[in-house]
């Protein structure tokens, strides 16, 4: 089992390093419980990177683009990650003492109630829109609608990773084919703020159970909710990297107690018919790969940085979107391109209308409450 956990562990770190492919396409393949339970763990550790150095804009559109950029224009790249890296994993060891609750509550879910959570975070996501709330709601109505033509009307073999990429990846990348060819440079006197990460990482794991729970709860919207308690951009970040992390890990308590699959890698354990193993060994192989996944991110922070600063950094953001277009062409033909390059849109008018992204979780929310 050890062996198949380290093995995990290399292929979430290629997931989660390299932009466009996500550790869902990797985990079709199938494999023993180990192997995809430290692969999709992993993942969620590491994916702070790409996330965080790829697409950063010039400081004049800075303002509507994640709050990691900003930290990275500020030259705080390395600060992002290491916030990225003790939430994940303070947010495993915070796991630990709910999963009593949670097994008390995960069978207690059922559709209705689901439809009645997104309809409450659908309303939530409108009422506290700091932008213009009409251009909101477009946003939402659109992404709905594609989101429905999608899921029912096509038979796309990898749907999400058009409408995710384009409505999230694509638009943030466009905006940084403008600033500057180099990476700003990156302080690397780093302190972390534990009364702040802390608290907000105890937040996000909460949130992050409601999220495994909940259909379209994704990090950023329980990231809105914790900004009600704080404006902070790094309790923003330390908020949505835990619940990034313990949605995941309950996603799979929640999989092993009712065979609900929440997540790519409980699809794929479901349907590779593993045997499922104790609760107890799940926790401490959920502890031994946050620990290696800390150390390594860590390790690899300043290399992955140095290879950035040597490279245009233009250029390498255009060749992303060459690569991400391409594998929307590998993964479904001109189909997949159609609606990748849909999702782009909506994603862009969302980017420059100054509104949340998040409302393009619509995608989801709406076809939800409609089926």
């Amino acid at each position: 089992m050890l062996w198949e956990l380290l093995i995990g562990i290399l292929l979430g770190t290629f997931t989660g390093l390299t932009p466009g492919i996500h550790v869902n396409t990797l985990a079709e393949m199938g494999g023993s419980f180990a192997l995809l339970f430290a692969m999709g763990l992993t993942h969620t550790f590491l994916d702070v990177f790409p996330s965080t150095f790829l697409g950063v804009p010039d400081e004049g559109t800075a303002l509507s683009i994640l709050p990691a950029h900003r930290l990275v224009l500020a030259g705080k790249g390395l600060e992002v990650i290491r916030i990225a890296l003790i939430s994940s994993f303070l947010s495993v060891v915070f796991v630990i003492p709910l999963l009593p609750f949670y097994y008390l509550l995960a069978p207690m879910y059922s559709p209705t109630l689901g439809k009645i959570g997104v309809a409450f975070l659908l309303f939530f996501l409108i009422l506290t829109e700091r932008g213009s709330r009409l251009r909101a709601v477009l946003v939402i109505l659109l992404s709905g609608a594609l989101g429905w033509v999608v899921l029912f009307h096509t038979a796309l073999k990898e749907p999400f990773y058009h409408v995710f990429t384009g409505l999230f990846g694509i638009p943030v990348v466009l905006a940084s084919l403008g600033s500057s060819p180099t990476l700003p440079k990156q302080e690397t006197d780093l302190r972390v703020d534990w009364s702040l990460l802390v608290p907000f990482s105890m937040l996000g794991t909460a949130l992050g159970m409601v999220s495994s729970l909940l259909p379209a709860f994704t990090a950023s919207m329980g990231a809105t909710i914790a900004t009600l308690f704080s404006r902070d951009e790094r309790g923003f970040l330390a908020a949505v990297y835990s619940i990034n992390t313990s949605n995941f890990l309950f996603g799979i308590f929640n999989f092993c107690l009712t065979g609900r699959t929440r997540n790519g890698i409980a699809v794929a354990l479901n349907n590779s018919g593993v045997a499922i193993p104790s609760r107890g060994v799940v926790i401490l192989s959920a502890l031994l790969v946050a620990s290696l996944a800390v150390f390594e991110g860590e390790a690899i922070t300043k290399p992955y940085l140095k290879i950035l600063t040597t490279l245009n950094y233009r250029a390498m953001n255009l060749a992303v979107i060459v690569f991400l277009f391409a594998l929307s062409l590998y993964f479904d033909g001109f189909y997949g391109l159609w609606v990748l390059l849909t999702a782009s849109i909506i994603g862009y008018l969302a980017q420059e209308w100054r509104v949340r992204r998040t409302n393009c979780m619509g995608v989801l929310m709406l076809p939800l409450l409609i089926m």
